[in-house]
């Protein structure tokens, strides 16, 4: 399977010089997390936006300073599994197609390839071994700003709300965050005082600095509020393929896994399924 096979039709891309609105715009509007940025004018690859580009700077408005620069790229005509092993070895999700290394003709994401791919395959295995057991939980009634501190304090991708019987009731990840957040402006008074020297006489000067920032307001609403409430889930006996299927079936990134009794025991994500994808599958055919 090349590249071309699983690479979407439609190209969504930003260009520089532009602005973080025109990025927010692109990601609203065609509901993506990722958009390649073009140099104007042109199809040159200049670098990717990404959402955690915009929520960790919220001060920057500029296209060229918040973008990730020289982003690692595959062709059409790659093999998948060369895709694969990249975002393997780069930890990347997104990598831009280009024709010969410089022109943008696509992006492609790790859902690309569990949607296109991994749905596809009719021999997997179970994905006992790549559920990732750590979860990361939070309190239903807890404030976005506190969520969010503790997802980015975990590095994780996705929250799991409870409710106040520890039941899961609903997910949380960082586009939410995002859809949720308003960039506010404060403007902070700076002074600067000169005395003049003499001996009849002195004066005093005053220069006055008004210095606006920006800053990603979340409100302090509970997160329950912006959660996703419907929830699929899946055993640990359930097929790497299966588990695609399921992921497109329901627009999903990440599904929880649950025991046969019902206790929540994990979560396999969609690294999870690339990673059981190229070591069950994509290895194993090499052989």
């Amino acid at each position: 399977m090349k590249v071309k096979d699983i690479l979407g039709k439609d190209l969504i891309y930003a260009s520089v010089p532009g602005t973080r609105d025109d990025v927010l715009e692109l990601m609203r509007k065609y509901g993506v997390n990722v958009v390649p940025v073009v140099k104007k004018g042109t199809m040159t690859l200049a670098g990717i936006v990404t959402h955690k580009e915009l929520m960790e700077k919220p001060d920057e408005t500029q296209i060229a300073l918040l973008m990730r620069r020289n982003p690692v790229t595959v062709s059409a005509e790659d093999d998948v599994e060369d895709l694969v092993r990249l975002m393997l070895e780069e930890d990347v999700f997104h990598v831009p197609v280009t024709d010969d290394g410089r022109n943008l003709i696509g992006i492609v994401s790790i859902s690309d390839v569990v949607r296109r791919a991994v749905a596809v395959e009719k021999k997997t295995g179970p994905i006992k071994p790549f559920v990732q057991r750590v979860i990361i939980a939070v309190w239903e009634k807890t404030p976005l700003p506190v969520a969010y501190t503790m997802m980015k304090l975990a590095k994780a991708p996705v929250l799991h709300v409870l409710d106040d019987k520890g039941k899961l009731v609903g997910v949380v990840d960082e586009s939410d965050f995002l859809r949720a957040s308003e960039v506010v402006s404060e403007e902070k008074v700076s002074s600067i005082i000169s005395t003049g020297e003499g001996t009849d006489w002195s004066w005093d000067a005053s220069s006055i600095f008004y210095i606006t920032t920006k800053k990603l307001n979340l409100p302090g609403v509970p997160v329950r509020d912006i959660m996703t409430r419907d929830i699929v889930t899946v055993s640990e006996h359930t097929s790497l393929s299966e588990c695609a299927l399921k992921m497109l079936k329901h627009d999903l990134n990440q599904l929880p896994v649950k025991d046969a009794e019902g206790n929540l025991t994990g979560v396999i994500n969609e690294l999870g399924l690339l990673k059981g994808y190229y070591e069950t599958v994509l290895k194993t055919a090499r052989k």
